[in-house]
């Protein structure tokens, strides 16, 4: 990380330039009468559809752009979008969403209910490859469809009239309104789409219906959106031009910030955080994410396939020791598979009981240690025959550094372990091929809801299941609790179905992400929340 103070001295001698430049030029930012505000981010998006924007700056940016039924507010919280109100009907298998009536899109036509039943027609078609579409097979046929063997017209999305949208399910969904958060459900326009192609998302030719339009898009360089005076709340825009400046050179990118360039900076490296929070902790913004770094074991391949051997390599690693003796940038220890925060979670009431319970004592990592030795011994694999077995991970200094400490923790239970780093798109395609013994895979939640995590582990997920774990009573009580309409007895479901998947070991949680963003004095509508949700509409900066 490029040093404070020598940034400081750059930022004097740029600040006596501008003062030459304004005397001579007359002042720059008060002859604009629009008001704008500059988000600095480390990379740029590659693409500008709902449907397939997977990067964080490409989903933030499509979320000023577009609002689907339901929309999020400045800490996260699930508002009224596109739709005033909706109803659930037939035991949680039919939701009935009523549209605003003053909707249009940013061209001035009048946006209806047919323009989300196309958005979903498109994510679900047989030759769609969106990312995020398996997460909309809850809706009636969607499953069937996607794969090609359902007719697109069956699938449970119609609309009543101009502003009546019905959902039809295949089972109930109370997180559905989660769902309904993301932005692969975004309305999209038929007509433009098919006329454009993949041209349909550059400025002039973007539609859009969110609080921002496309107004320039400069790779390399800089997004800039502009108000959308048609969007259906626009005294609620407070910036008129927002601008989402491409800064991917870290000492270029603090020196705009701490100029005054940039009101928020966002995706900071992990390793410029402790000297930040030294030097400046009033502008850093720590907070945990729905995120989960993890080893998954291969059960298809022994001794995986012995619980006894994933515990015991589990338990073998510290991870709070990991986090503050190796990383230390914010990140949180794994006690689970879920991270702290979400939500949809409660443990079941205890009995009551007349006498003191006993206080649960941490247990120290040279105990479990021991325990993991004995598992081991048990598995067939003391000291005279000891467990090798290679750990692999996506090539990065942090990852690799990871994977040291890993492999030095298991070494101390009697584990001889090969280190094999590949590049991020071999790693994943080995995983998907399931061509490992144990590795490093990472996640972060599309919803606030246990669903988003623990649909990773169950038997029917072929895409993501990377280890191929399977059980048949996690299968059948995480089935149970997702079913759930009474969202107390579902919240309790969800805790025992992730304590039956911990007792397994699919398995070895590290640690949670969390988001790391400098934010300038001053600016307000930035709320830190899990699913690190900024919506642009929301932020003002002093004028």
């Amino acid at each position: 990380m490029p040093k404070l103070s020598d940034i400081g001295s750059r930022f004097m001698a740029f600040a006596v330039t501008a003062l030459v430049l304004a005397a001579v030029c007359g002042p720059a930012r008060s002859q604009i009468i629009e008001r704008e505000f500059h988000r600095g981010v480390m990379e740029g998006p590659t693409w500008l559809d709902p449907q397939y924007a997977v990067r964080p700056t490409e989903r933030a940016i499509v979320t000023d752009l577009f609002m689907g039924l339901v929309a999020e507010d400045a800490t996260g919280t699930i508002q009224p979008g596109a739709a005033e109100s909706w109803k659930i009907e037939k035991k949680g298998l039919r939701w009935v969403f009523q549209l605003r009536n003053d909707l249009k899109w940013s061209d001035g036509r009048p946006l209806v209910a047919g323009d989300f039943v196309y958005a979903f027609q498109r994510l679900l078609a047989p030759k769609s490859t969106a990312p995020f579409a398996s997460m909309f097979h809850v809706i009636k046929g969607a499953a069937q469809i996607h794969a090609g063997k359902a007719d697109p017209a069956s699938l449970g999305v119609k609309a009543g009239n101009k502003r009546t949208l019905v959902f039809e399910l295949e089972r109930p969904t109370p997180h559905f309104l989660s769902l309904l958060s993301h932005q692969s459900s975004f309305p999209l326009r038929k007509d433009l789409i098919e006329k454009d192609g993949d041209s349909w998302m550059r400025p002039g030719r973007m539609v859009s219906n969110g609080a921002y339009i496309l107004g320039e898009w400069l790779p390399g360089r800089y997004i800039k959106l502009r108000k959308n005076w048609d969007f259906h709340d626009p005294a609620s825009v407070i910036i008129d031009n927002m601008y989402y400046d491409i800064v991917d050179q870290g000492e270029l990118a603090l020196e705009r910030f701490f100029a005054g360039e940039l009101d928020t900076l966002s995706g900071l490296p992990r390793e410029w955080i402790p000297e930040l929070i030294e030097k400046s902790p009033e502008i850093v913004r720590l907070y945990p994410t729905l995120t989960m770094d993890y080893l998954v074991f291969n059960t298809k391949r022994p001794p995986f396939d012995d619980l006894r051997v994933r515990q015991a390599l589990t338990l073998a690693i510290d991870s709070r020791g990991l986090v503050t003796e190796v990383l230390d940038r914010g990140e949180i220890p794994a006690t689970g598979i879920l991270p702290p925060g979400i939500s949809g979670l409660r443990e079941p009431a205890k009995p009551a009981t007349d006498t003191p319970r006993a206080v649960v004592r941490p247990v120290s990592p040279e105990e479990n240690r021991a325990k993991a030795k004995q598992l081991l011994e048990a598995a067939g694999y003391g000291v005279s025959d000891s467990l090798r077995l290679t750990l692999h991970y996506n090539n990065s200094e942090k990852h690799r550094k990871v994977a040291e400490t890993i492999a030095k923790m298991w070494k101390k239970i009697g584990v001889k372990t090969d280190l094999y780093g590949n590049h991020y798109a071999v790693h994943y395609g080995d995983l998907g091929l399931g061509d490992f013994d144990v590795a490093r895979a990472g996640w972060i939640g599309d919803f606030d809801d246990p669903m988003a995590i623990m649909e990773l582990f169950q038997t029917a997920n072929d895409r993501f299941n990377y280890g191929r774990f399977s059980d048949e009573k996690f299968d059948r009580m995480l089935s149970q609790a997702k079913g759930q309409t009474d969202p107390r007895e579902r919240a309790i479901g969800m805790y025992r179905a992730h304590q039956r998947a911990m007792s397994q070991y699919p398995v070895a949680p590290l640690y949670h992400h969390a988001s790391r963003h400098l934010v300038s004095a001053g600016v307000t509508g930035w709320e830190d929340n899990p699913r690190n949700i900024h919506p642009s509409r929301f932020l003002d900066r002093p004028k």
